[in-house]
């Protein structure tokens, strides 16, 4: 299995995942999109287009997967991190990571998803 794992060092790994989620605010009834881009057994980081501030209590949900309630502990230019109030097991996190990889497209002369194998010409004199 590949996994993709931030370079920022912390509590436990954090693969890099593409997780369609909807962020809710319980107090405000604000629902949103975001996307899951990263996921340990603490927290995740996510990307959204409505503004979170620090503090903000949450619920992350993977629609038909999972209910993380949160809190934001930190935002920076459309991407927040949250911890979730009740950790992860690895075990979660693995299948997460597994199930659901970030795309990974390699520019070369066309555009190709990195899983696929490079087409091999020989040059013959």
């Amino acid at each position: 299995m590949d996994m993709y794992v931030s370079l920022d060092p912390r509590r436990s790994e954090r693969p890099l995942v593409d997780l369609a989620a909807v962020i809710s605010h319980p107090r405000s009834g604000r629902r949103f999109a975001a996307e899951v881009v990263e996921i340990s057994c603490e927290g995740c980081r996510v990307k959204a287009g409505d503004e979170m501030a620090i503090g903000d209590q949450l619920v992350v949900s993977i629609v038909g997967l999972a209910r993380w309630p949160a809190r934001v502990i930190w935002t920076c230019a459309g991407v927040t991190g949250v911890e979730f109030h009740t950790p992860l097991r690895a075990g979660e996190v693995a299948r997460y990571a597994e199930a659901f990889p970030p795309e990974r497209w390699v520019y070369t002369e066309s555009l190709r998803y990195a899983g696929e194998p490079e087409e091999r010409h020989s040059v013959r004199d």
